[in-house]
């Protein structure tokens, strides 16, 4: 991936912004704010700068998104260090906003509908063309914003992933540095529990993976059956929402499941899940499951993250998208050492890019400040460092082969900023590797997305606008009816029909026209 290293040679610039460049700012000076030899982001900068000396207050910008378990405990701290920075460096203060992922949507819409400020914020769980459709979302190059104050952003992230987040030629979103393609079902797995029934996993790694076991869903249901032998008191697999699309190679075409490619790599051709031999299975697997004792009889109203119901003990094993580093990461998150299986390929589907972008509200007092301070978010590995990691030597330290690890008596349970989604963050391959990771682990990464199988229909998005009332219903009736089969606590044998029938009364095949009509609009200017 590029990364914008540009370098100010000229001693002039006292006020070196960070739209598209990591220049050195002094912070002093006697630089106009109009002064003509300043680029009109470094004149942003020293607007801001000039502003605060008159009032001693700097116009603060706001950053939400989500974690698993809500804004951790040094939040204050942190947003204290990061201002401390960013007052130098942008004229301006930072609040990050960090919600809990099971409240993150209705948190984030009461937000931005009331006014609240939320000057940036991750679409994640609230749906990008919802958002956009609701008028949340900023036009990113309206009056040249992004290209005046985040070339940087362009420069990290390319053309093909940044177009890939566009809606009806509008650019109201940005990718992130992370795994765009994914390891299909992968299944992770509490070590102990594996030791504790004598499963010889160390001899399933190949020279090709060395912390991901390839194996069979055959293989899966026997381990697990054996699991719930040794360990009745505790629940073998915890589902989540996103284990069908990350357990199934289908593509969601335009960031929703209704209309869906069954055969992406190969086929444009639209058809319906819920109706599919694909999504019954997978159901059949899962009434298995739940029927057998795997899974717990709250899984439909306890929405604690998987991972957290590992690291708490009441779980051992979850699905998940596999990736480089994924063992680590996912050991991480546990708080305990974990295993990890995957059933089937690796694959990246279309909306992949689009599926977590980082927007401006539309509302935003200050856009051009949250353009500004965006950007150095993916240019600035000081700036990464503190949203990934936290602060050196409270949170962390480093080592002498160049990872960095916890503090001596600091764990990921007491850490007072541990934060848990950095796939989530705008760039986190510009900050430290923690132990355990490879220290090659960006570089794996960026080969990990080549070398994936990719849908036909990347780089499509769908602006849903003329088939919003649908989507609702369909939301409606998927929100009522799909968890019961996804957890395994209806028979798809009946319960399936039901819904699809649902579905349909609720206006399905219309809304899958109009995917099927776009789509062909699409492919017909992207042969």
């Amino acid at each position: 991936m590029k990364r914008n290293m540009c370098i100010l040679g000229c001693v002039a610039l006292l006020f070196a912004g960070l739209a598209g460049c990591s220049g050195k700012n002094s912070g002093g000076g006697s630089a106009s704010v109009s002064d003509s030899s300043l680029s009109a982001a470094d004149q942003a900068v020293a607007k801001r700068k000039a502003e605060a000396k008159k009032t001693g207050k700097y116009p603060k910008v706001v950053m939400c998104f989500m974690n698993w378990a809500g804004a951790p405990k040094g939040i204050a701290r942190i947003n204290k260090t990061i201002c401390n920075y960013t007052e130098e460096k942008l004229g301006l203060d930072v609040e990050l906003e960090i919600l809990d992922a099971a409240s993150y949507s209705q948190g984030m819409t009461l937000m931005l509908s009331s006014g609240e400020q939320a000057d940036i914020f991750n679409a994640i769980t609230m749906g990008y063309t919802p958002s956009v459709n609701k008028g949340f979302c900023l036009d990113l190059e309206g009056n040249d914003l992004i290209q005046t104050y985040g070339k940087g952003i362009l420069d990290t992230m390319g053309k093909t992933l940044t177009d890939a987040c566009r809606i009806g030629g509008k650019l109201y979103g940005l990718p992130q540095q992370r795994d765009m393609a994914i390891g299909i079902f992968g299944i992770a797995v509490g070590k102990e529990y594996l030791d504790g029934i004598g499963y010889k996993y160390d001899s399933m790694y190949t020279a090709e993976s060395s912390e991901v076991i390839y194996t069979s869903m055959d293989e899966i249901s026997s381990l697990f059956a054996k699991l719930h032998a040794k360990y009745p008191d505790k629940y073998v697999f915890a589902p989540q929402e996103a284990t069908l699309g990350q357990g199934l190679v289908y593509d969601g075409i335009g960031g929703d499941n209704y209309g869906v490619l069954l055969d992406p790599e190969h086929s444009l051709d639209v058809g319906d899940l819920w109706s599919s031999g694909l999504f019954h299975d997978f159901c059949s697997l899962m009434y298995s499951w739940n029927q057998k004792g795997y899974i717990s009889k709250d899984a439909l109203t306890d929405d604690t993250a998987s991972t957290l119901q590992v690291k708490a003990g009441s779980a051992m094993s979850y699905a998940t998208a596999t990736k480089p580093g994924i063992k680590q990461q996912e050991s991480n998150l546990c708080g305990r050492p974990m295993i990890i299986f995957q059933i089937g390929p690796d694959f990246m589907k279309s909306a992949s890019p689009s599926s977590m972008p980082w927007c401006i509200n539309s509302s935003s007092a200050d856009t051009v400040a949250a353009m500004q301070f965006l950007n150095a978010c993916y240019t600035d590995p000081v700036l990464s460092n503190l949203l990934c990691w936290g602060e050196e030597g409270k949170e962390y330290k480093k080592t002498a082969d160049g990872h960095i690890t916890f503090c001596d008596g600091i764990t990921a349970q007491n850490s007072e900023y541990y934060n848990n989604v950095n796939w989530e963050l705008p760039n986190q391959f510009i900050a430290h590797v923690w132990e355990g990771d490879d220290l090659d682990i960006w570089t794996r990464m960026e080969k990990f997305n080549n070398n994936a199988k990719v849908s036909k229909a990347m780089g499509f998005a769908f602006n849903n606008t003329s088939v919003a009332n649908e989507y609702t219903a369909l939301t409606n009736v998927y929100k009522e009816y799909a968890f019961q089969l996804m957890y395994g606590f209806t028979n798809p044998d009946t319960g399936i029909p039901v819904m699809v029938a649902k579905m349909k009364a609720a206006g399905l095949d219309t809304y899958i026209d109009a995917k099927k009509k776009a789509l062909a609009a699409w492919a017909g200017t992207n042969k």
